[in-house]
Parts: C-alpha cells; sequence; structure tokens
C-alpha cells in the first residue's frame, strides 16, 4: 500500500431484490493503494458489492465514499473509477488505441494529451504493438489486457475488477494474475478485486474479505483468513481442511483447549466464547499440519491422487472421518496403496474449532 489515506468508506451499506436481501449492512475501509480482494461463492454478494461502489446499483441504505468524498447518490461517471468487467466489454469497431482513448474522449481531454497516455497506457500493459488492430484479431488475454488500459488511462481514483479472468485458460490466467500485481504496485492505485477463486485471493491481495450470504464474514490479510479463520464458512471455504468433530476442555481468555481423538489441541478461543466446557466443537486441521506418524492416530487410506510434486491421500479413520494428508515425493504412492494402513502425526498443527 502506498499510502494511508482512505480510499474508499462503506457505512453499513445494504441491497435489497424485492424480499431478498443481498447485501446486510457492509462496513469497509480500504486505505489508498490497497489491492481488497471480495472473495466469495457465486450469490454471495460479492458483485452486488461491487456495482453499489461503481454506481451501477443504488443502495437502500448506508453511504458510499471514495477519497473522503460522499458519492452514494453520484452517477458512475462522476465517481473517478476505471471498471474491467468479466466480459471486457470492448467496441468491437473501434481499434485497440480508439477503445483505450475511449473514456478520456468522453471527459473531454484534448487529443495531443489523449494520444499520450493511450500510448502510455498501451505500453504499460505491452500492447503498444497492437494500436491499430481490432478486437477479434486479439487473444483472449490481449483483450483482457485493452480492458485493462482502458480502465487505467483515465487515471481513475479505483480501479475495479469484476472476476476479469474467468475466460482465460489457466496458465494464462496465472500470467495475467502476476501482471496485474506488478502493474497495481508500480501504479498505486487502489484495486478493489472479485473473483471466487481463492489462489487469485490469496496471492495478489493485501486484505482478503471473505463473503457468504450477502455479508462479509472475514476482513483480513491472506494469511490471517488462512491462519485464523473467525467463522466456520471462511475456515471451511478458504484452503483445504479435515474437520474433525471434539469437545471443548477448558478455556480462558484467548486460549482453549478442544479434545479430538484423544488428544488434545490449544485452538482461538474467540469463536468458542458461548459455549460451555464439554460442549462438541468441529475442529478444523489444514493438510500442511497432517502428516505419516509411526505411533499416530491409525486410520486406512481410502483413496490417493498423484499431482507432480506430491500425493493427496485420503485416510478414513473410525469414529473420526476422513483425513487429508498431502504427502512428498512419487514414493507415497508405492508406499501407502489403497487399502493401506497409516498412522497419522499432529505435529505442528494449528487447529481452529467452532461450535457444532
Amino acid at each position: 500500500m502506498s499510502g494511508t489515506e482512505e480510499a474508499l468508506r462503506l457505512d453499513g451499506v445494504s441491497k435489497r431484490f424485492g424480499q431478498v436481501t443481498a447485501l446486510h449492512e457492509a462496513w469497509l475501509r480500504v486505505q489508498d493503494g490497497e489491492f481488497l480482494t471480495l472473495l466469495g461463492p457465486s450469490g454471495c454478494g460479492k458483485t452486488t458489492l461491487l456495482n453499489l461502489i461503481a454506481g451501477f446499483l443504488e443502495a437502500d441504505a448506508g453511504e458510499i465514499f471514495i477519497g473522503g468524498r460522499l458519492v452514494t447518490q453520484q452517477p458512475v461517471w462522476e465517481r473517478d473509477l476505471g471498471m474491467v468487467f468479466q466480459s471486457y466489454a470492448l467496441f468491437p469497431h473501434m481499434d485497440v488505441a480508439r477503445n483505450v482513448g475511449y473514456g478520456l474522449r468522453a471527459r473531454g481531454v484534448g487529443k495531443a494529451e489523449a494520444a499520450k497516455r493511450v500510448e502510455e497506457a498501451l505500453a504499460l500493459v505491452r500492447l503498444s504493438a497492437m494500436a491499430g488492430r481490432r478486437p477479434r484479431e486479439l487473444s483472449g488475454g490481449q483483450q483482457q489486457r485493452v480492458a485493462l488500459a482502458r480502465a487505467l488511462v483515465i487515471r481513475p481514483r479505483l480501479l475495479l475488477l469484476d472476476e476479469p479472468f474467468s475466460a482465460l485458460d489457466r496458465n494464462l490466467r496465472a500470467e495475467m494474475q502476476i501482471e496485474l500485481k506488478e502493474i497495481q504496485q508500480r501504479l498505486g492505485v487502489t484495486t478493489i478485486f472479485v473473483t471466487h477463486d481463492q489462489g487469485e485471493a490469496m496471492s495478489m491481495s493485501d486484505r482478503v474479505a471473505v463473503m457468504s450470504e450477502g455479508r462479509i464474514l472475514q476482513l483480513d490479510t491472506p494469511e490471517g483468513i488462512y491462519r485464523r479463520p473467525s467463522h466456520a464458512f471462511v475456515a471451511g471455504f478458504v484452503g483445504d481442511s479435515t474437520v474433525l468433530s471434539g469437545r471443548l476442555a477448558r478455556r480462558n481468555d484467548e486460549t482453549a483447549l478442544v479434545r479430538v481423538a484423544g488428544r488434545e489441541f490449544a485452538v482461538p478461543a474467540g469463536p468458542l466464547a458461548a459455549l460451555g466446557e464439554g460442549g462438541t466443537v468441529s475442529v478444523y486441521f489444514r493438510p500442511e499440519h497432517l502428516s505419516p506418524s509411526e505411533d499416530g492416530l491409525a486410520g486406512t487410506v481410502v483413496s490417493r491422487a498423484y499431482l507432480g510434486d506430491r500425493a493427496e491421500l485420503v485416510v478414513a479413520v473410525p469414529d473420526s472421518g476422513r483425513i487429508l494428508l498431502r504427502v512428498p515425493g512419487v514414493e507415497a504412492l508405492h508406499r501407502w496403496p489403497a487399502g493401506a494402513p497409516i498412522r497419522i502425526g499432529f505435529s505442528g498443527a494449528e487447529p481452529v474449532a467452532f461450535p457444532l
């Protein structure tokens, strides 16, 4: 982040469609230069929130501020933002240069200044040689770059991106993620990015807002979201987890002890604040915190998958359910075939627990 000034503020913003509340009182602060991702499954409200910020939708309650300026009632063109849509929305009858410069012409920027800024924007996205081509003559990745250049050329206060990589294949998607982050850091433009892809959110963001059913459940750094989820939905949605049933043994102000499969584990106490001792909990373990062991929990390999740098084993444990193990190396496939006995150790585990 390039500064500490507040670029965006939402104060209790809500949106309803008939009897359905699509967004419940969103409170949000985004700092100048920050890359914030709205992450969640389809229908969780993330695109609704983005459209409210952009001005494509009108809020039913609450206020929206951009750069400290109240914009709740202002139209899209007065909000000082650039937007990249999922479909790119390029004009097919215009060449690349005219597509990129469209926003400048609409704002009355002079020809000489507009030409200079279009040239700079195309250089930024490495498309200077494509200035005279039409969108149909470009690949998907090139069209995405044109859409990004068009959003940036107006030098917006906010850059909004609604699942911009969803139409790209996996390799190109990964390449564009890197390019976008590099451009964002170089320009220092405050960015709000919408995706349902956890990998995008975790690798690109300064902070992530995880949403479900129209609510922001947790707003934190990628590390905080992954290692210290504050809600069971967040723990299950972000990353892979093994969920085992346990009981709350005891609790103090910050740490609780839960008993799982005959062992005790320390977990954050916050999510269990309303639960009495002996209460049933769901305990979430990450695969990297579990490993084959000589004297661990006994189970049987149910299935396995070879993923190149590692093998993933699904292990059935009596009275505990199924546990996902990630084991490096090809030898795992030969050592633990389906049906083989295995023991699981919890060394270094940092689980979290929530009331069942």
